[in-house]
């Protein structure tokens, strides 16, 4: 039982990609014949075109009418979720870029936090271990340009202070 539509004659183009609704052993049938070549590389190009192209349904690769391969192409990917909203009041509240603060003046109750401008990350820092790091008299604007955030960027921050809760 011949399962593929036949090759007009006279063409003399071995290689086909063809599209069924149905895999060809189970009665399916032949929606069409996308690409026919005598180059075996463009046909593998075509099936990989097909396949991308025609979700859902069986691409059969044909030398003559010798089946190569027959494949159900996957369906799409499903669309990307949108970012996560914060939920809540935010912890770090107010930014600090006054050249007054230093680690030796700021309120032992104020937490700090650092902001990344291109990625919008927050990472909580330990003050007490940047403060015997650097020293309590250092002002704290002045170190962010040394601060490096996950994302690679160096520098691109800002200084975000919080309340301990009670």
């Amino acid at each position: 039982m011949q399962y593929t539509a036949p090759e007009p004659p006279g063409t003399g183009h071995p290689y086909r990609i063809e599209v069924w609704d149905d895999p060809p052993e189970s009665g399916g049938s032949i929606v069409e014949v996308i690409a026919s070549s005598t180059s075996f590389p463009v046909s593998v190009a075509a099936l990989k075109a097909a396949i991308r192209e025609r979700p859902g349904k069986y691409i059969v690769h044909m030398n003559g009418r010798h089946r190569m391969s027959c494949e159900l192409a996957p369906d799409p990917p499903a669309p990307l979720s949108p970012p996560r909203t914060k939920i809540g009041p935010d912890p770090y509240p107010e930014i600090l870029k006054d050249q007054k603060w230093t680690f030796a003046n700021l309120p032992e109750w104020n937490t700090l936090a650092i902001r990344c401008r291109s990625c919008d990350r927050v990472a909580p820092v330990d003050r007490w271990e940047i403060a015997r790091k650097h020293g309590k008299q250092t002002v704290i604007a002045n170190l962010l340009p040394k601060l490096r955030c996950e994302c690679g960027v160096k520098g691109d921050c800002e200084w975000k202070s919080g309340r301990l809760p009670r």
